[in-house]
């Protein structure tokens, strides 16, 4: 044990490493505010030192434990929400590995007249995009291999990131560190197409130093840690680094966009305390717990056991719940193992068991209606909402889904347009919002892109609402309580939209929110004016 001198000697001279300037050893410093990593005794030295501190300088960092199953991001400080925590281009951007859709691998635009190209035999849509710098690096490897076989372009994105290790040898590197979930990858019936028409195509061009388990490799990391990517029509995969570092959460807490560059923008969606891990939702927040293990394992290969997926209720938000089918209660019908669809479900207020395979024929019938369902049809949809309403919890995901799909229609599609709309119906879409809304704050809360949807949708119905009140009642008072309130509710979809690439659909979406808070504003000042001077 040690003595007490020995421990305040220690804990002295702790403090005098956290606590003392990087650049010229003055005690009296203070962490960098941008990573907290580094301190600085005032701005003299820290200007000094920036320009070796700038590439380090961000609010992250990668490191490994077990608790999060290796190597993993986390904070380096307390971030805010709408903090920007990473801006990246990816390392590789290609086709998908299983059943990719043909495209120009020199544009990724999906036309449907495409030519081979001379030097490789892909497909591209001219003899110019043959030449564009995304295309070289297959092509490169496949015409220094001299074969004429015919190959696809399942090929291509493994190839792509063999070229890097001559162009980019340190991004190369950076990938095969990556993990690759192999082990679990050729245990799936997918591992017999992707030897037979990636791993086996790519072996036979006898690459120099590219054996069958480097191939191997990147496929696996391909599709563990890879972020889809669309093309002019094209889905594609893309590889971002250190944005693959961050682990999977049902609840994230951070949100990315994509511009046309395919830039990679992360944001804190909600407060990531210091040294805590930054997790991002490879899932849909509005599918249940058992449809996300089943999307997480075809798609991830890995099965979450984080707070959400463990909780029957799913944090109280019931996306998978059940109504109770006894008369005289109203308690949600909760699965007794939440990771297992072969367990029977119990009502948590009166215990009313339900077995496992009538819980599984809802769900599948469920599935097969919705399968066919087209959501701008908002009778069909009312139908089908109608109908399960009386089987699973008002909370429901698909449900849920649902409601979305109603709030977006009621107001632009034909027999809903605006000016057809009675005050019924805009009261209707409110209680939806309201609704979705209380759903997304548990499973999708903060500064997230569909909040700030619902957000908007319900301002915008809340100042339609107030205006046929006023014709009624002439009530600028009520009226004014009325836009006061849309008005907070278009200042958070503000904040939560403007991040939005501009000329992606929701950065459109976006402007038009700047401008509906200006004339939102200027209608709440006469409002205002008439209100005191009556």
């Amino acid at each position: 044990c040690q003595s007490s001198e020995s421990q305040y000697a220690q804990f002295k001279a702790t403090l005098w490493i956290i606590m003392s300037c990087t650049v010229c050893s003055e005690t009296t410093a203070t962490p960098c505010g941008g990573c907290g990593t580094v301190s600085y005794c005032g701005k003299d030295c820290q200007r000094k030192h920036w320009k070796q501190h700038k590439a380090n300088c961000k609010p992250y960092t990668i490191v490994s434990s077990e608790e999060e199953h290796g190597r993993h991001m986390r904070s380096t400080r307390d971030i805010k929400p709408g903090e920007t925590l990473m801006s990246t281009l990816p390392a590789c951007v290609g086709p998908r590995l299983h059943q990719p859709t043909p495209c120009c691998l020199g544009c990724h635009s999906a036309k449907a007249k495409l030519i081979k190209c001379t030097k490789c035999g892909l497909s591209v849509c001219s003899s110019s995009c043959a030449k564009k710098p995304a295309h070289q690096g297959e092509c490169q490897l496949i015409a220094e291999s001299g074969t004429e076989d015919i190959l696809g372009i399942g090929i291509v994105t493994p190839l792509r990131i063999i070229a890097l290790r001559e162009s980019a040898p340190n991004e190369y590197e950076t990938i095969l560190s990556m993990e690759g979930n192999l082990e679990e990858l050729k245990s799936r019936p997918i591992w017999n197409y992707l030897e037979e028409n990636v791993i086996t195509p790519v072996l036979s061009l006898n690459i120099k130093n590219i054996s069958i388990e480097i191939i191997e490799q990147i496929v696996g990391i391909i599709l563990t840690n890879s972020f889809e990517v669309v093309g002019a029509g094209c889905l594609l995969f893309g590889l971002f680094f250190p944005p693959a570092m961050m682990n999977h959460h049902c609840v994230g807490n951070v949100r990315i966009t994509l511009d046309d560059s395919n830039r990679m923008t992360v944001y804190a969606s909600r407060q990531i305390k210091k040294n805590t891990p930054v997790k991002f939702n490879y899932g849909r927040a509005l599918d249940t717990t058992w449809t996300r293990q089943i999307n997480l394992m075809e798609n991830k290969f890995f099965t979450c056991a984080c707070e959400r997926c463990l909780d029957p209720s799913e944090l109280g938000s019931h996306i998978s719940s059940l109504k109770c089918y006894q008369s005289d209660c109203i308690g949600p019908v909760l699965p007794s193992d939440p990771l297992s669809m072969k367990q029977d479900w119990k009502c948590s207020s009166c215990k009313t068991g339900v077995k496992a395979e009538d819980v599984r024929n809802i769900l599948k019938e469920l599935q097969k209606e919705t399968a066919v369902l087209n959501s701008n049809n908002l009778k069909e949809v009312m139908q089908v909402l109608n109908k399960f309403s009386q089987l699973l919890h008002p909370n429901h995901g698909v449900l849920t889904e649902l409601k979305q799909f109603l709030i977006s229609g009621l107001g632009r599609l034909p027999g809903y347009a605006i000016v057809e709309m009675k005050e019924s119906d805009h009261l209707q879409k409110i209680s939806l919002c309201r609704q979705v809304l209380e759903v997304l704050d548990i499973v999708d809360p903060g500064l997230s892109l569909g909040r700030g949807l619902m957000l908007f949708e319900l301002h915008s119905t809340l100042v339609m609402v107030s205006n046929m009140e006023f014709e009624k009642t002439q009530n600028a008072s009520i009226m004014l309580s009325r836009l006061l309130e849309a008005e907070t509710y278009l200042k958070e979809a503000s904040k939560i939209l403007t991040v939005e690439p501009p000329n992606s659909p929701y950065g459109q979406l976006a402007s038009t929110v700047k401008h509906s808070m200006a004339d939102l504003t200027e209608y709440i000042h006469s409002v205002q004016n008439q209100t005191m001077s009556a």
